[in-house]
């Protein structure tokens, strides 16, 4: 029997594939995080089954979305969650992001939960395809920050999620992108930051904003923020 995962404050269901795929918290912050506008043009970097696009859709009722996502099966599953949605307006690129051609100040917004940790960092589960979606195998920070120096528009935006402990790596690899918004993501309110979400802006001025800290769970159950922004 197929089970379904449901998008927060939407009616677009995914299929469920046990252990594997499914969509975490997260992207779900960085999809409610990302402010776009209607109408406009969004480019998804490591895809996976499609989350962020379709969540980024459905949210902010973009033109278009192009879903770049290199492992096969991966784009096969978010192909599927297209058409049992009737979604028309996604494209899939199925390839490595540095072999995607682009033209330059063509895309409005860029949106991405990129693998956290370097190709060195030591991971139990040696899998290829759990490594590829967590360690810098494939795609590099650096990737990311070039590839979206060179197609977004003037003032287009970035928007991803990391861990704290690569904050330095963020800053350092800005290129012509300027960081304009940080949120610290917090398990518990006495707890290190276990995420942060940025805004990069292309060509922007300096000055950087600060929002107050999310905390995601409270007296073991999701925090009033994360269930609003779950939609309950």
């Amino acid at each position: 029997m197929i089970k379904y995962d449901y998008i927060p404050k939407t009616n677009i269901k995914m299929i469920h594939v046990d252990k594997s795929y499914s969509f975490g918290i997260d992207s779900i912050l960085l999809a409610n995080f990302a402010k776009m506008k209607k109408n406009t043009s969004l480019i998804d970097i490591g895809a996976g089954s499609g989350i962020l696009s379709l969540a980024s859709m459905a949210y902010y009722d973009l033109d278009k979305v192009y879903s770049i996502e290199i492992q096969e099966e991966k784009a096969r599953l978010l192909e599927e969650n297209l058409a049992l949605n009737s979604i028309s307006n996604i494209e899939v690129i199925n390839k490595d992001l540095n072999k995607c051609e682009f033209k330059e100040n063509y895309i409005d917004y860029i949106i991405t939960n990129p693998p956290y940790y370097k190709k060195d960092h030591n991971i139990a589960n040696k899998d290829y395809e759990f490594l590829v979606s967590r360690q810098e195998i494939a795609m590099t920070l650096e990737d990311i920050f070039d590839f979206s120096a060179k197609v977004l528009k003037d003032k287009g935006k970035l928007y991803l999620i990391h861990k704290p402990e690569r904050l330095v790596d963020l800053i350092k690899l800005t290129s012509s992108l300027k960081l304009k918004r940080v949120k610290f993501v917090q398990s518990h309110i006495k707890s290190k930051p276990v995420f942060i979400l940025c805004e990069f802006v292309k060509n922007a001025r300096e000055g950087l904003k600060f929002e107050d800290t999310l905390v995601i769970y409270e007296d073991g159950k999701y925090s009033k923020e994360v269930n609003k922004i779950n939609g309950l």
